[in-house]
């Protein structure tokens, strides 16, 4: 019995030194990996965040295969007109950066992502903002800037739970409307587009907090700025704003940091 029990013994260590576990030799647990290099070596069903920014080799289509936990996914600078097939398959996805992609649509696909929060699209060549990203509703960040968009269409009022958007550098005329559909949220940045007045609208949302206009034509803000007195910030440096407006404005928010 003995000798029976040393040879079963014996074999399974054989098996484990012969390699025949998945994951031998690999590490239990690596939340974060950069390259594709390093995510052949090393435990994918433990892989959290994999940084794949400025990859200048084509993708492979497996690539993003078996990432059950895979929750941050960086694709930004990667050079490609479409994005790769298999994201889409990433269910417990968050944060997906694919900014300075030369991207021009993205497909119905993305809408498989049910969990993503943060969505960044900086630096591409979307000259209207895609129908798919309405279908996202659980996003809480959109970074759109520097694209060539001349308005946020009505479509993204789905986006209940929107707590930051960011437009800068795009060819906005004006303030959009459907951000007052949005009654969470917090930030916005709409710097750098042709935008020459601000809505009273705009002023009543009381849950924001910061607020940027900077290098837009605003010369002047709404009469009454009751409404942002919770306000962290507000900038509006490289706009016409005069003198004699700026002091009305610090006197309406003594407590809000500004930038003129």
């Amino acid at each position: 019995m003995k000798k029976k029990t040393l040879l079963i013994a014996l074999a399974i260590i054989a098996v484990i030194a012969g390699g025949c576990f998945k994951n031998h030799g690999k590490p239990a647990d690596v939340p974060t990996v950069v390259g594709l290099d390093a995510l052949v070596k090393t435990n994918r069903a433990e892989v959290v965040r994999l940084f794949l920014r400025g990859t200048t080799n084509r993708i492979p289509a497996d690539a993003f295969a078996d990432l059950p936990k895979l929750q941050v996914l960086d694709l930004a600078e990667c050079s490609f007109k479409d994005v790769p097939q298999g994201v889409f398959a990433l269910a417990a996805l968050r944060d997906l950066y694919l900014a300075r992609n030369g991207l021009e649509k993205l497909p119905p696909e993305i809408a498989s992502l049910r969990n993503l929060r943060y969505l960044n699209l900086d630096g591409n060549r979307f000259a209207a903002v895609p129908d798919v990203v309405a279908r996202l509703s659980s996003l809480k960040w959109l970074r759109l800037n520097e694209n060539k968009l001349a308005e946020i269409p009505a479509s993204l009022a789905s986006l209940k739970d929107l707590r930051r958007l960011y437009v800068r550098r795009n060819s906005l005329s004006a303030v959009p409307e459907v951000v007052k559909e949005w009654p969470l949220l917090e930030d916005l940045a709409l710097d750098h587009n042709p935008i020459a007045e601000v809505p009273q609208w705009l002023v009543s949302m009381p849950g924001l907090r910061n607020v940027s206009f900077a290098g837009c034509r605003i010369a002047k803000l709404p009469d009454d700025l009751s409404g942002w007195s919770n306000l962290s910030s507000l900038v509006l440096s490289g706009c016409p704003v005069p003198e004699t407006e700026m002091k009305r404005i610090r006197a309406a928010l003594p407590k809000v940091a500004m930038l003129f």
